[in-house]
């Protein structure tokens, strides 16, 4: 114990160390636990390992009242509510339950534990939530391997599966408390961890940033972590959790201005109710447009996989995506066009693609306005009667 303490202060001093991440803390300890305890994890509740590693920490913050320490703990969660308690962050592993919503399946895909407030006891949010890491394999490879198919849509699409991991990562940011991103999962890493042994190395694919597709997830995983830092209510302590079927919905409500996030994890298209928590105007921030709430407990249509963060005031990254001329106003490579707008005769919904596709256009309560079948990339649309 002292040569950890003596270690810990030198780099701090010596090398102006921020703080430590410490692997297997539950090694930390001075209790047998025999092959034949039925515990060889050491998961147990252990008093006197907790003792140890108060006793370790404080020492840390002593010499340094600000530095940062992360337990890879993964004990019984009695014995890990105290360590958080206590000042630690602890790993929070959802790798599996992340992956089954973004695979499409219902079974096992509950994010409640993603949350310090839904572990009993934790007081701090100081729960390190995970949803990829060097341990368990890629969620982008386990979406194209094994993601779930449903007529003409598919999980294991590799344009799909990146839609589904930003809708994964908006969840995932905005459950209050710190959080562990693993590298390169804001591109959509699609490599095994299995590819050259396990914890061989693995190539770097920096190709990945000429793909939009996998650009847009990275801004989208840059934006999020910008309001993160920047935004109050994502801080809250006053939030609600709804992360049980395959709809998942998070809402942060801060006298600053209330967030909801809401996620159709589904294979199919859906009618969701959002649940916001006031009538008047909110941002769509994601699609750069703005929906009137007029009741709280208003409907809305959800097609497989789409994702929206509304908040009552427009966020840094609110980017309004149609313009009021005949030029699309957002890159060619991105997924859709519509413009002019405003319009009252004829608007256009451009594409990359002359490809059979749906256009569809529902009313703001869900009812279906329009359906057409288009080949074209720049397809017209009369709205006369809309």
């Amino acid at each position: 114990q002292a040569l950890v303490d003596s270690i810990c202060s030198f780099w701090m001093q010596e090398y102006k160390i921020d703080g430590f991440r410490f692997d297997f803390t539950k090694g930390f300890t001075n209790t047998p636990y025999p092959a034949t305890s039925g515990d060889v994890w050491a998961s147990s509740y252990d008093a006197s390992r907790i003792k140890i590693l108060k006793r370790m920490t404080t020492e840390i913050w002593k010499r340094k009242p600000e530095a940062i320490v992360i337990f890879e703990h993964l004990s019984d969660n009695k014995e890990e509510a105290e360590l958080a308690n206590h000042g630690i962050m602890l790993w929070g592993n959802m790798v599996h339950n992340f992956n089954q919503a973004t695979m499409g399946y219902t079974q096992e895909s509950d994010l409640s534990w993603a949350a310090y407030t839904n572990r009993a006891g934790w007081q701090k949010p100081n729960l390190v939530t995970y949803m990829e890491s060097h341990d368990e394999e890629r969620l982008m490879y386990k979406n194209i391997m094994y993601g779930k198919t449903e007529g003409d849509y598919s999980t294991a699409d590799q344009a799909t599966a990146l839609r589904r991991m930003e809708a994964a990562a908006t969840l995932f940011f905005a459950i209050p408390g710190p959080k562990m991103v693993w590298q390169f999962g804001e591109r959509g890493y699609d490599v095994s961890i299995n590819y050259n042994d396990r914890t061989g190395q693995k190539p770097p694919k920096w190709d990945y940033m000429k793909d939009a597709n996998r650009k847009h997830l990275y801004n989208v995983y840059s934006n999020l972590i910008e309001l993160k830092k920047t935004v109050p209510a994502f801080s809250t302590t006053n939030f609600t959790m709804q992360t049980t079927g395959i709809v998942k919905s998070i809402a942060l409500n801060h006298p600053d201005g209330d967030i909801l996030v809401i996620a159709n994890f589904d294979t199919k298209e859906n009618y969701i109710k959002p649940g916001f928590s006031q009538t008047g105007l909110w941002y769509d921030h994601f699609a750069g447009d703005s929906i009137m709430v007029t009741d709280k407990g208003m409907t809305l249509y959800s097609l497989p996989g789409a994702y929206h963060l509304f908040s009552q005031k427009k966020l840094k990254g609110f980017n309004i995506i149609t313009g009021i001329d005949d030029k699309p106003v957002i890159e060619p490579h991105d997924r859709l066009n519509i413009y002019p707008n405003p319009a009252s005769d004829i608007i256009y919904i451009a594409t990359n693609s002359d490809t059979q596709k749906t256009i569809r256009i529902m009313s703001l309560t869900g009812a279906k306005v329009l359906e057409k079948q288009s080949v074209q990339e720049k397809e017209p649309i009369s709205i006369n009667n809309l």
